[in-house]
């Protein structure tokens, strides 16, 4: 069960994490100006693509929590996946962008004196501020399962990586490598590349309604402990979001009363909403289950049910 605690938590950090983004890019564009280092200023374009980011995240979530109506039935849950993989394809081809114009510039341009030690500082500032915001950013988007504010948390996280890069670079400048400040800067560019991806595959999966393995395998065994439940046909299971809907075909004996399955319904929603999180709805389909010849027929629709998976 998700605590208001945790909601009001994650729409204070959001908010956080867009104050620490838009101050980085502040920081970090003013000092690479002053200290002439392409990688920093690389570095500070990133903070600025993770504050419209977030920014977008706290659009989708505010969308995603309405309720369901007659235009959208099963809810907004999915504006979550589709927020998270517009904002990773344009900090993708950003940094695409900027490796082209970063190779250019090393290949055309003559060596420059190597950047100042000032931008040693920001990018340690910058460090120190992204961990922060990663930390508590994963700590609200796990409570809340949450897809964009665990993507956004992400990509805070690799912008720690990518200021590394800088400190390396400048440190690496000074001492000779006069190329070293635009390498860092095509680094930083695949690190982002390679974290923007991920949750772009992420995204994907979550809008054409990948199947969910694990939590499949876990509903069947929970619904087959249920006393009257003879045999678990079809489970499916996909994320709206942050929420679970669940679909499962049960064979129930055939001379049973419709109140006696209706019971068994209650009794199957009730099990997966105590032992999983994050359901939102159940939907159970009950089937006459055949007394001739029960373990045959367990056996034949188990195989053919195999057969079409």
């Amino acid at each position: 069960m998700i605590t208001q605690r945790c909601i009001d938590c994650s729409r204070k950090i959001l908010w956080i994490v867009l104050g620490i983004n838009l101050g980085l890019f502040l920081l970090k564009g003013s000092f690479a100006l002053l200290s002439h280092s392409k990688s920093l200023l690389t570095d500070s374009f990133q903070s600025l693509a993770n504050f419209i980011i977030t920014i977008v995240v706290l659009a989708s979530l505010r969308m995603a929590s309405k309720g369901a109506d007659e235009k959208f039935p099963y809810g907004y849950g999915k504006v979550e996946f589709l927020a998270s993989g517009l904002v990773n394809m344009l900090l993708m081809i950003a940094a695409i962008v900027f490796i082209f114009v970063s190779f250019i510039e090393m290949i055309m341009v003559a060596p420059e004196k190597p950047p100042k030690l000032i931008a040693i500082l920001a990018a340690g500032i910058s460090i120190i501020a992204n961990y922060i915001a990663f930390g508590y950013g994963r700590c609200a988007g796990e409570k809340l399962a949450s897809t964009a504010i665990l993507a956004n948390a992400e990509v805070s996280r690799a912008d720690v990586g990518t200021s590394v890069a800088v400190i390396v670079a400048v440190v690496g400048s000074n001492l000779g490598f006069s190329r070293l400040d635009h390498i860092a800067a095509i680094v930083i560019c695949l690190l982002i590349i390679k974290v923007t991806l991920d949750g772009v595959k992420k995204a994907i999966k979550g809008l054409m309604d990948a199947s969910l393995r694990s939590e499949e395998l876990h509903i069947r065994n929970l619904i087959e402990d249920i006393k009257g439940v003879r045999c678990v046909g079809d489970v499916k299971v996909r994320f709206a979001g942050r929420n679970l809907w669940v679909d499962v075909n049960i064979f129930v004996p055939a001379d049973w009363i419709l109140s006696r399955g209706l019971e068994t319904v209650q009794k199957i929603k009730n099990v997966l909403r105590k032992k999983m999180k994050d359901i939102s709805d159940v939907s159970v389909q009950l089937l006459p289950f055949i007394s001739v010849d029960d373990q045959g027929y367990r056996t034949r629709y188990r195989s053919e049910n195999a057969k079409r998976k």
